[in-house]
């Protein structure tokens, strides 16, 4: 395990961050904010980045799974701490990223070891998206299908219940009301996995972007 302290500051600067939650130990429990039968109506927490605005859930998730996955001694992570704290010095970005490398020369660190390490966490947090899109469609066929297929009951009850005689006719008025709650809960519930979605893609594709930069400025400034 490498020595890095808080994983979230080599992504975000602290001061952009306006509420801390508890992190999720799983991807799978970051899911557990889709959509169930009652609304969950605690608010989403999200921190600004250059990228746009990234959920607070599912960034703590990503990051813990980089933190257990992290490698023995000096590797990307630790190189990119580096850069972080030289970020506040006044130099320019080839002289932060040569000044970085300077210390992991001492630990016998080559840049390939870098991009070959910075490429393993990449892999990582494609997995963690593979998980996320599984819970995601799991999720979807519990929440969107089940009601789906009420309805389509429903309405198939309603037919019958017409052709029968006018006693039968409270009975269909109570359940077209229920047709109707289930129509307006459906409509809610896609609005809230898409969104889950998009917040997801959003922070995904953020830590992507900053790896991938990273691995770019290490071909062109670490030779």
């Amino acid at each position: 395990m490498g020595f890095i302290k808080n994983l979230k500051s080599l992504f975000i600067e602290e001061s952009s961050t306006a509420e801390q939650t508890e992190p999720q130990e799983e991807l799978l429990e970051a899911t557990s904010e889709l959509p169930k039968d009652e609304p969950d109506s605690t608010p989403v927490r999200a921190v600004n980045a250059s990228s746009g605005e990234v959920d607070q859930r599912f960034l703590e998730t990503l990051l813990n799974a980089l933190e257990r996955n992290n490698l023995e001694g000096f590797d990307y992570l630790e190189f990119r701490q580096a850069l972080r704290n030289l970020g506040k010095m006044n130099m320019d970005e080839a002289t932060r990223y040569k000044s970085a490398y300077a210390m992991a020369q001492t630990m016998n660190v080559t840049p390939r070891d870098l991009t070959r390490t910075a490429q393993v966490y990449l892999d990582v947090l494609n997995k963690e998206q593979k998980a996320f899109s599984d819970a995601l469609n799991n999720q979807e066929k519990t929440q969107i299908n089940s009601r789906k297929e009420r309805l389509e009951q429903l309405d198939k009850s309603i037919v019958q219940h017409q052709e029968q005689i006018e006693s039968l006719m409270s009975s269909i008025n109570k359940q077209r009301q229920e047709v109707d709650k289930l129509t307006s809960e459906l409509a809610s519930v896609h609005d809230k996995i898409v969104d889950t979605q998009d917040r997801f893609t959003r922070t995904h594709a953020f830590l992507l972007d900053e790896i991938q930069s990273d691995i770019n400025k290490m071909d062109q400034y670490l030779k």
